[in-house]
């Protein structure tokens, strides 16, 4: 299955979420999986900082990796700095640093004014040929450019899976959508089938410190190397979970998107019509007259845990 995976990784910043490095971990070892490129947007970091990070994953792996490319480090609405603001305010302070061993904030960037990205990934998208699933893991700037500028390089996608939406009956909504409403609303009406794993599944996962605990004990042994550089990232993010989050570890959201392509088995889903509300900016709602999706409903969380690591560190880990 040829996929391009769109994220916002952090792993290795203090503070920010390490979900998409698992699902790019997974998805880069899965022997079903064949990853053209990976690009990155503004998120849960900067795209700059996201390709960065997705840079250090792939060289921690080892190997050859996938086509690397910096997307769109603006969402469309041009909200940036109160966006960035909120979602680096962990990073700065001194006791998620001491989680993440480090003496003090280090620095934060974004892009450099340059070139625009869009005309890199519309090209990349095309050089990726036919049947391909586009993988969205961050909020959805860079898809929703293509559809708006260069239509013409999504010729060749099949299918687009993400992970993003909260059906949830509140005022929450998950970060992705809310990032850029006027994105996931462009998406959401294209007219591309579409693959939807909202938060109200992605938060019934768990990887919890005792999971953990034991995957690393048998991965001590057959893959010590791996073990050691993942969790040096996974590690400081699950006890800055643990601590500041409703979970007993961290939440896998983006990990049910790559799975579900390759491990349909390990959950549920239906079609439902949705449309995404003005207020609050970038609530999924379910609409009898909004667009059909393809929804993941349901995960088997032990089943989902237990792929990934075998995937990925060759072992299998204990309910």
């Amino acid at each position: 299955m040829k996929v391009v995976i769109d994220c916002d990784p952090g792993n290795g910043i203090p503070g920010a979420n390490v979900d998409d490095a698992i699902a790019l971990a997974f998805a880069l070892r899965h022997p079903e999986i064949e990853v053209e490129s990976i690009w990155t947007v503004f998120g849960n970091t900067s795209a700059a900082e996201g390709r960065d990070a997705a840079a250090r994953l792939l060289r921690e792996l080892g190997g050859r990796g996938p086509r690397l490319l910096q997307g769109a480090d603006t969402p469309l609405s041009g909200e940036r700095a109160a966006w960035r603001s909120r979602l680096d305010a962990p990073g700065r302070s001194p006791e998620v640093c001491r989680r993440w061993g480090v003496a003090e904030p280090p620095h934060r960037y974004g892009a450099e004014a340059g070139e625009d990205p869009l005309p890199a990934l519309a090209a990349d998208l095309l050089a990726a040929g036919d049947s391909v699933t586009l993988v969205c893991l961050g909020p959805l700037t860079n898809l929703a450019r293509l559809l708006r500028h260069a239509p013409a390089a999504l010729a060749g996608v099949e299918r687009v899976c993400l992970m993003g939406g909260f059906l949830a009956r509140n005022e929450d909504v998950d970060t992705n959508f809310a990032v850029d409403p006027h994105a996931a609303r462009a998406v959401l009406s294209s007219g591309l089938p579409l693959t939807v794993v909202p938060l109200d599944v992605t938060r019934t996962t768990e990887l919890s410190w005792e999971r953990w605990t034991r995957i690393s004990a048998e991965a001590r042994a057959r893959s010590p190397e791996d073990l050691a550089s993942i969790g040096r990232w996974l590690e400081p993010w699950l006890a800055h979970s643990s601590a500041t989050r409703p979970v007993n570890g961290m939440w896998l959201h983006d990990l049910v998107v790559l799975a579900a392509l390759v491990e349909p088995g390990l959950v549920a889903r239906a079609r439902r019509r949705v449309r995404i509300a003005e207020r609050p900016a970038g609530k999924l709602l379910p609409d009898p007259e909004g667009t059909e999706v393809d929804m993941v409903t349901a995960v088997d969380n032990d089943r989902l845990v237990e792929a990934w690591a075998e995937t990925v560190l060759g072992v299998r880990s204990g309910a």
